[in-house]
């Protein structure tokens, strides 16, 4: 689409020939020839750029400054003035216009001016979709996905972080629900407080119980001194516990009373202790199936329970593969100081043709064997393991566009060439879409080069 600008000018001459130059120039232009009727346009369109009279029939350039600010506060307003106003002019910048022309002017000079402040606008936008997307790699970092079952998870993510709900994350190994967690919590009220984690599959009960709730001296052999546990060095924080659905049921009985009573003795211990924390728990089991069995508590499974976020195996977000792939590339590089910047066709067929029983951990486990062993900048179908060369038979899922995405360029050519067939094509819906400024997604396009398919 086209720029938008308004020409704000009492004199009949100088707005028709404004009009008739910036239109030849591409840009979609509309005139006022007083502040009333200016006021009125800015509130029903917005302009990216407002070229105001200092003097108005009615009123001062500079008292309808504010009021356009306060309608459109990203829109650039250039003000007009006489020679003998130029004082006024630069006060008038002080206030919050973008820049002033003294009349008479070039029309090169104005056009100069225009671009610039479109420039300077552009930058702007480009520096607020930056912050966005910092302020959203925080909220979630390192969890990669745009798939639509992967912005659900984000959804859920963003509109709990800030309530002091117990939250249950489900999903098979290796799908990364550690991530989710300290997503969750470095999102939260509680984020300058500790984030503590403990595997409750990882020891045996009476470990766990000490390892949870802290013993005093003496409570059993080799306690030679007393020691806080993970509730306690979670105190004001949140603390994981992995793999819940492997406690015992003592166990579960132990931890539903904390949950209800927000207290606790250490092991040998009689003081009663809060228990200020956020519990986070997770299972790559199916919790309800284990509470229908009778292997885990539906009190506790309920307390537990308040808020679900489930995270689908990676063969149900096959989408999210190459963006995936490219993260952990990085992240890989740094580590063994290599330069893979691009992944062979066939080898990204295979990486979408594979099941990933092992989820997000097989993935980046098969990408790290690559790039240690492997030489070069490209990944190719000698990198990979026998497992996933044997799943070449199986077609890839992807949905159609230009050709399979290779390196991050690709990666995202084939996005926006996808969401502009789904838009129809509207430039404008494919913005959105995307999160990014119209003008930014056509210098990808052109870039690009992606144009509309011919048909018969």
């Amino acid at each position: 689409m086209e720029e938008r600008i308004l020409v704000a000018d009492d004199d009949a001459g100088m707005r028709d020939t404004l009009e008739a130059v910036l239109k030849a120039d591409g840009y979609m232009v509309r005139s006022a020839a007083n502040g009333k009727e200016t006021i009125d346009i800015v509130k029903q369109t917005v302009f990216d750029v407002i070229l105001l009279d200092l003097k108005m029939p009615d009123c001062q350039g500079t008292d309808l400054l504010p009021q356009i600010k306060s309608a459109a506060p990203e829109t650039a307003v250039i003000m007009m003035t006489a020679y003998g106003t130029i004082k006024t002019a630069v006060e008038a910048v002080k206030l919050g216009a973008y820049d002033f022309i003294a009349k008479p002017f070039e029309l090169e000079e104005m056009r100069l001016i225009i671009q610039k402040a479109l420039q300077m606008q552009q930058l702007s936008r480009e520096n607020r979709e930056l912050r966005q997307i910092l302020n959203e790699s925080v909220v979630l970092k390192g969890i990669v996905g745009k798939s639509q079952e992967m912005k659900k998870v984000f959804d859920v993510i963003k509109k709990v972080v800030n309530y002091d709900v117990t939250i249950l994350i489900t999903g098979e190994s290796g799908t990364g629900k550690e991530l989710i967690a300290h997503a969750v919590h470095h999102n939260s009220s509680r984020r300058d407080m500790p984030f503590i984690k403990l595997n409750c599959a990882a020891l045996p009960e009476t470990l766990l119980e000490s390892e949870l709730f802290g013993y005093e001296k003496g409570a059993f052999t080799g306690a030679a001194a007393s020691k806080p546990g993970r509730f306690e060095s979670a105190r004001g924080g949140t603390l994981f516990l992995d793999e819940i659905c492997d406690t015992s049921p003592a166990m579960q009985a132990k931890l539903l009373r904390v949950l209800q009573e927000k207290e606790f003795e250490r092991v040998g211990g009689t003081k009663t202790i809060k228990a200020d924390v956020r519990i986070v728990a997770a299972t790559n089991k199916d919790i309800r199936h284990e509470v229908e069995k009778g292997n885990f508590r539906s009190d506790l499974y309920f307390r537990l329970n308040v808020v679900t976020i489930h995270l689908p195996p990676l063969r149900e977000r096959m989408d999210d593969i190459p963006e995936l792939v490219f993260y952990l590339l990085k992240e890989l590089n740094s580590l063994f100081d290599k330069n893979f910047t691009s992944v062979s066709p066939d080898a990204m067929k295979l990486f979408f043709s594979y099941q990933w029983p092992g989820n997000i951990r097989e993935l980046r486990n098969v990408l790290e064997k690559a790039v240690l062993l492997g030489d070069g900048n490209e990944i190719t179908v000698d990198h990979l393991p026998e497992e996933v060369k044997k799943a070449a038979g199986s077609a890839p899922v992807l949905a159609s566009g230009p050709a399979q995405a290779s390196t991050l360029g690709d990666m995202e050519k084939r996005q926006i060439y996808e969401v502009l067939v789904h838009v129809n094509w509207n430039q404008t819906k494919a913005a959105e879409h995307l999160g990014i400024h119209r003008n930014t997604l056509r210098e990808k396009i052109k870039k690009y080069a992606i144009k509309v398919p011919q048909t018969d």
